[in-house]
């Protein structure tokens, strides 16, 4: 890489948000052993679930529609 397409980017205002991350880092710290992280349910597992139950909804009333459908169409029969 050539030293002109070399880029940095210096920020010298202070960061607005700082102050929530520093507060939020120092409870976390403090209570990180009564959290007990170990026994926290897997984001994985969760995220899985309810993609299946958003899925399922959504085919029940895809289902839910094809069934009124179908029932409400009127048949006549004819005599050939």
């Amino acid at each position: 890489m050539s030293e002109s397409s070399k880029k940095e980017l210096t920020v010298n205002r202070s960061d607005e948000w700082k102050p929530l991350a520093d507060l939020l880092a120092d409870l976390i710290a403090k209570y990180a052993d009564e959290i007990n992280f170990e026994e926290l349910p897997d984001p994985e597992k969760f995220l899985l679930v309810r993609t299946m139950k958003e899925s399922y909804k959504r085919y029940t009333a895809k289902r839910s529609r094809a069934l009124k459908e179908e029932t409400s169409r009127e048949y006549v029969l004819t005599d050939n």
